[in-house]
């Protein structure tokens, strides 16, 4: 009894052991960057207080060596470009900055208020 045509098999050995392997390759680098993504938002805040706030790219020397290290910045009058500003003094990026401030409305900075640069970096201010 001779199959149907759907029944035939891979005319090569390769074929057999490539597709499952390129399948699970796939689905690896697939895990591998969708953990990386949402994993090193998290990661960043299990790490120590003042290691978070003076990570920083090599190549970036923040103005604000101080609010960093201090962990929190206070809004001045020459901030006029908002929490993008912000980010360059203090070398920090703005999507961090987001994260970090999450009730902080960046088109209503007004002078003065506080951002944080590390998780509850204001209320060290504030105390």
């Amino acid at each position: 009894m001779q199959g149907s045509g759907s029944d035939r098999e891979p005319r090569s050995w390769t074929a057999r052991v490539l597709a499952p392997l390129a399948l699970i390759a796939t689905i690896a680098v697939a895990y591998l960057v969708i953990s990386g993504d949402i994993g090193g938002l998290e990661d960043a805040d299990e790490e120590p207080e003042r290691t978070r706030a003076t990570t920083t790219t090599s190549s970036c020397e923040p103005e604000e060596k101080e609010a960093v290290e201090n962990g929190y910045y206070v809004v001045q009058e020459e901030d006029v470009a908002g929490l993008s500003g912000i980010a360059e003094r203090t070398c920090i990026p703005i999507e961090r900055l987001i994260k970090l401030n999450p009730n902080l409305d960046p088109q209503t900075l007004q002078v003065l208020n506080c951002v944080d640069l590390v998780r509850d970096g204001c209320k060290a201010l504030a105390g």
